[in-house]
C-alpha cells in the first residue's frame, strides 16, 4: 500500500488521499463510508484502515448537498449536569450511533432567555430531526419550531405545540401519589423542597404536593423553592431553613435526589434520625438512592427507556422516505415507579 502524506499547507486529507492510499476508487470510499453495508468486508476493513492511518475526517456539509439527507439529530436538553439529561443523552447516543447517526448537542442551563438562542444554533446545523428534553420554557422556542420541517420530538416536557411525538411522564401525578402515601404513613406535617421552579414541569410537583396536603386538610405552607439548579448544598441550606420555621416537621419530599441527598446529609451533621425523626423521600430518583444509608425513598422515572423509544421511532420515520412526517402526531406517556425505601 502506497502511503500518502498529509499536507502541511491544508492539513486536510481528502477522500482522494484515502482512496490512493486503499488502492481504490473515490466512489467506493464514499459508498463504504455512507452506506457501508453495499461494500465487502474485506474492502470496508481496508478503507476504515485507511481512514484511521491518514485521520481523515469526512466532509458531513457535502455529504448532504449530495445526498439530500442529513446524518445528525439536534438535541436540546436543559443542563449538562444533572442527572436525567446525562442518562437521556448516553442511551439516546448509544441507538442513533449504532445506525450512523450523530446527536449534536446544546443546553441552555435552564436560562429562558438562553433556550431559544441555543436552539436556533441547532438548526443551523440543519439536523435530520430535533429532540427536546424538558419543558419549553420560552415563547421564542415555538415561534422556530412553527417553521421547522423536520419531526420534532419532545421528551419529558409538555406544551401544546403539536409534535411529531410526545413522550411524557406525569410528573405532577407522582408527587401527589408521594405525598399521600406519606400522609397514610401518619406523617402530617410535610414539606417541600423545589429546584429549577422557572420550569413549567418542576412547578407541577408543587401543584402535586400542595393538592395532597389540601386533601388531608394538612398546612402547604412548609416550601422552599428556587429557580436555578438541584444541588445538596441548597439541599442542606433549605432544611436548614425549614427546620428553623418549624422544628416539629415531620417529613420532606424534594423534587431531585441531589436536593435529598443533601437533606440526609444536613440531618446527619446535626444527628437527626431519619426516618425516626424526620422522614425523606424524592422525586427523580436513581440507583444512588440504593446505596444510601438510609435508603432513599424515590419516584423514579426511566429516562433510558424513554431515549431509546424516541431514537427507535425516529429511525423508522427517517427510514420511511414515502411518509408524510407533517401529518404524523403520536403521544406515548411513560408510567412512574415509585419504590419504598428505608428513609420513609
Amino acid at each position: 500500500m502506497e502511503k500518502t502524506r498529509k499536507r502541511k499547507n491544508t492539513g486536510r486529507v481528502t477522500l482522494q488521499d484515502v482512496a490512493k492510499y486503499a488502492g481504490v476508487g473515490s466512489m467506493t470510499v464514499s459508498r463504504a463510508l455512507r452506506t457501508p453495508e453495499l461494500v465487502s468486508d474485506k474492502l470496508r476493513e481496508k478503507i476504515n484502515e485507511a481512514v484511521e492511518e491518514l485521520g481523515y475526517i469526512p466532509n458531513s456539509a457535502a455529504g448532504i448537498l449530495a445526498s439530500g439527507q442529513s446524518r445528525t439529530v439536534a438535541v436540546l436538553i436543559p443542563s449538562l449536569r444533572d442527572n436525567a439529561s446525562s442518562v437521556f443523552l448516553q442511551s439516546l447516543q448509544e441507538v442513533l450511533n449504532k445506525n450512523n447517526y450523530q446527536v449534536v448537542i446544546g443546553s441552555h442551563d435552564y436560562q429562558q432567555k438562553k433556550e431559544s438562542e441555543v436552539l436556533s444554533t441547532l438548526l443551523q446545523s440543519n439536523p435530520a430531526a430535533l429532540i427536546i428534553f424538558g419543558a419549553i420554557n420560552s415563547e421564542g422556542v415555538y415561534t422556530y419550531l412553527k417553521n421547522v420541517d423536520i419531526p420534532v420530538i419532545s421528551v419529558a416536557g409538555g406544551g401544546s405545540h403539536p409534535f411529531t411525538l410526545n413522550i411524557k411522564s406525569n410528573i405532577g401525578e407522582a408527587v401527589n401519589f408521594l405525598t399521600h402515601y406519606m400522609l397514610q404513613k401518619g406523617y402530617k406535617k410535610i414539606g417541600y423542597i423545589g429546584a429549577q421552579m422557572d420550569n413549567k414541569m418542576q412547578s407541577q410537583q408543587l401543584s402535586g404536593w400542595n393538592k395532597a396536603m389540601l386533601e388531608y386538610n394538612q398546612s402547604a405552607d412548609q416550601s422552599i423553592t428556587t429557580p436555578y439548579v438541584a444541588t445538596m448544598d441548597f439541599g442542606r441550606q433549605a432544611i436548614s431553613e425549614m427546620l428553623t420555621r418549624q422544628p416539629e416537621l415531620e417529613a420532606v419530599i424534594c423534587s431531585h435526589e441531589m436536593i435529598a441527598l443533601g437533606v440526609i446529609f444536613e440531618c446527619q451533621r446535626r444527628l437527626i434520625k431519619v426516618p425516626k425523626m424526620l422522614a425523606v423521600a424524592c422525586v427523580e430518583g436513581s440507583a444512588n438512592c440504593d446505596h444510601i444509608h438510609p435508603s432513599l425513598t424515590s419516584v423514579r422515572i426511566d429516562y433510558s427507556k424513554m431515549a431509546r423509544e424516541a431514537a427507535k421511532k425516529l429511525q423508522r420515520w427517517l427510514a420511511d422516505t414515502d411518509g408524510d412526517l407533517s401529518q404524523r402526531q403520536e403521544e406515548v406517556i411513560f408510567p412512574y415507579k415509585f419504590e419504598a425505601r428505608q428513609s420513609a
